[in-house]
Formats: C-alpha cells, structure tokens, sequence
C-alpha cells in the first residue's frame, strides 16, 4: 500500500498490523516514514519495541529514549521497561537498572497498572 496518500494514523496502524501478523521488518520501513511526518512519541515507542523485535538494540534505544523525551508521561512506566530491555540486551545492564528503579518508583495512576512498577522490581531483584 502507498502511505504518501494516509494518514499518519492510518500509517501507525498499519504498522501495527503488520508487527502484529510477524512482519516486524515491513513495519520498520512505515515507522521510519512515519517519524519523519511527525514527532509523536507513540510512533517512536512502538518503532523502537519493533526493532527489538529484530534484535536492534542500539536502534531500539534511541527511539525509546525519544519517544520518552517527547512526553515523560505517555506510558512511561511501559517505555522505560522497554528502554531497560533494550539496554539489558545491549550489554548496558547498569542503564537498565536505572530504568527498573524510575519504573519501580512509579506511582500506579489506577490498580491495575500496579504490575508495571512491580515486574521492575522483579527485574531489578534478578539482575542487581
């Protein structure tokens, strides 16, 4: 499908579909469209959880630390597991301990989201 005539949102879900159906590397190439149309930082969060799916860890890294940059807020206990993952398989487990312990010191926003700071606290028990 040709993207210069959709949406960014219609790229974005497309994208999606496309990780979503195993075709992380067709999804690549509409993130990399797609940041360059707009700085939203869902688009990088998602691009950078894609490059993880193909073992991109530097990559991945920097995506996810943009798309934290651009709004600390969004999802940000989910962004920074991902950062720590990335770091982790990148060989910088001390950034990734950084990360689990901002996520671990996340105030849940409703009850359930308490499994995001815990599973950081998991992890920080296991690789500290």
């Amino acid at each position: 499908m040709r993207h210069e005539h959709m949406s960014a949102e219609d790229m974005y879900k497309q994208a999606l579909a496309l990780e979503e159906d195993g075709d992380p590397s067709g999804a690549v190439s509409i993130y990399n469209k797609l940041i360059k149309l707009k700085e939203d930082p869902r688009f990088h969060i998602a691009f950078g959880a894609c490059l993880q799916k193909l073992k991109h860890w530097e990559q991945s890294i920097a995506h996810l630390e943009k798309g934290i940059a651009l709004k600390p807020d969004y999802c940000e206990g989910d962004a920074r597991l991902l950062l720590a993952e990335s770091y982790l398989n990148a060989g910088r487990k001390k950034n990734a301990i950084e990360q689990w312990k901002i996520v671990a010191e996340i105030e849940p926003e409703y009850p359930s989201y308490e499994e995001v700071p815990n599973e950081a606290k998991r992890l920080l028990a296991k690789h500290a």
